[in-house]
C-alpha cells in the first residue's frame, strides 16, 4: 500500500473506513488529525533551526510563524554556542533591570515574541531550535516530513476522525486504540533517539520567517 502523498492518504482512509461516499469530508479528517499531531507529537522530523542577528538597543523579536514549542535558545559566537537560560519576565527584570546593555545571557518568552536579556548592545547571533507546525497536506502540498516518516499516524488519526463523523462506536474505539498505540510507540522511539546517545540531525524547514526584529 503506497502511503506517501495526500492523494494516497485519502484513498487509504476511504478503504479503511470501507466507504466511497466520503470524498468531500476526508480532507477534513486529515486536517483534524494534523491539529492533533501538532498538539501531541514532538519529533525530530518537525524540528527547525533559525538564526537572527540582534540590533543594538532592541530586545524584542518575533518568533517564527510556525513555532509550536521551543527546545533551545543559543548565543552563537564563531564556533561556540552558549545556551541562554530561560527567565520569567519578572525574574529578568529583577536580575538585569539595572544592568547596562550587553551580550545575551538569558531570554524570556512573551506570547509570540522573545525577549533577549539583557538588551543587546551590538549585533549578536541568536539561534532558535524549535518544534514547528506541520506543513498541512493539500492537493498543492502533497507530502511533508511527518507523513514521510510516520504515515500510519496520519492514516489511523484520519480514520478515527472518520469514525467519529460516522458515529460508529466500535470503529471509534478501534481506531482510537490503534492511533494512541502508534503515537506512544513513536514517542518512545523519539525519546530513545534523543537521550540514548544518538546524534539528532537538525533540519532547516525552508524559511519559516526566521526571527524578525520587532517593529521592522
Amino acid at each position: 500500500m503506497a502511503l506517501s502523498t495526500f492523494s494516497e492518504l485519502k484513498t487509504s482512509v476511504a478503504n479503511y473506513l470501507n466507504r466511497d461516499d466520503l470524498t468531500t469530508v476526508i480532507p477534513d479528517f486529515i486536517t483534524l488529525t494534523e491539529n492533533r499531531i501538532n498538539r501531541e507529537l514532538r519529533a525530530r522530523a518537525n524540528v527547525s533551526r533559525v538564526t537572527t542577528t540582534t540590533t543594538s538597543g532592541t530586545d524584542i523579536y518575533d518568533f517564527p510563524a510556525d513555532l509550536i514549542e521551543l527546545r533551545n535558545v543559543n548565543y552563537v559566537s564563531g564556533n561556540n554556542r552558549t545556551a541562554l537560560s530561560y527567565m520569567t519576565p519578572e525574574s529578568g527584570a529583577r536580575e538585569y533591570g539595572t544592568t547596562a546593555n550587553g551580550s545575551p545571557r538569558a531570554y524570556s518568552s512573551l506570547g509570540k515574541v522573545i525577549k533577549i536579556i539583557p538588551t543587546p548592545d551590538a549585533a549578536y547571533t541568536i539561534e532558535l531550535i524549535y518544534y514547528n507546525q506541520l506543513e498541512t497536506l493539500s492537493d498543492s502540498n502533497t507530502t511533508n516530513r511527518i507523513l514521510a516518516e510516520f504515515p500510519s499516524l496520519y492514516l489511523y488519526g484520519a480514520c478515527l476522525e472518520g469514525a467519529i463523523f460516522l458515529n460508529d462506536s466500535d470503529e471509534i474505539n478501534r481506531f482510537d486504540a490503534i492511533f494512541n498505540r502508534t503515537l506512544t510507540e513513536i514517542k518512545e522511539s523519539e525519546e530513545k533517539a534523543r537521550y540514548g546517545g544518538n546524534v539528532m540531525t537538525m533540519t532547516v524547514q525552508g524559511d519559516p520567517g526566521s526571527l524578525v526584529r520587532r517593529g521592522s
